[in-house]
């Protein structure tokens, strides 16, 4: 479901779609959470998570974007909010972005420094974020 959200949205290999790619998105994040809950009854549920976390993630995508649904950057930052606290580097460079910029929340450039650091924790790229180390941010 999550990559045929993927593919309708962004026309890969079929017709663009970002309506239909839309519901497919959202319902790979919904069966995902049911998939969750079903598992934590002792098996590895991390497979599980991760498809999870990504279909958050690409929901939020799809707010901020106005990508099949309408444009709602106060959405977005929640899903991406979400993504972020369950571990997903990109969600919480989004958020970071989001709250650095009061693009759907208001402005926080200490919360943006700290989801900021938490995904170049992870890999992702710290080129011109020199700002969320300096000592005020932490």
């Amino acid at each position: 479901m999550l990559m045929w959200g993927l593919a309708q949205r962004h026309g890969w290999g079929c017709a663009k779609n970002e309506q239909a790619g839309f519901r497919w998105l959202r319902r790979a994040a919904e069966v995902a959470v049911d998939d969750l809950e079903r598992a934590r009854k002792g098996m590895d549920t991390s497979p599980v998570k991760s498809e999870l976390v990504l279909a958050i993630y690409e929901v939020g995508q799809s707010f901020f974007q106005g990508w099949g649904v309408e444009k709602d950057k106060k959405m977005a930052v929640s899903y991406f909010r979400v993504a972020a606290r369950l571990g997903d580097p990109d969600a919480q460079q989004e958020l970071g972005f989001c709250l650095a910029n009061g693009k759907g929340c208001k402005k926080d450039k200490m919360e943006a420094a700290k989801w900021y650091r938490a995904a170049v924790a992870q890999g992702v790229s710290d080129i011109g974020l020199t700002w969320i180390y300096k000592d005020k941010y932490q």
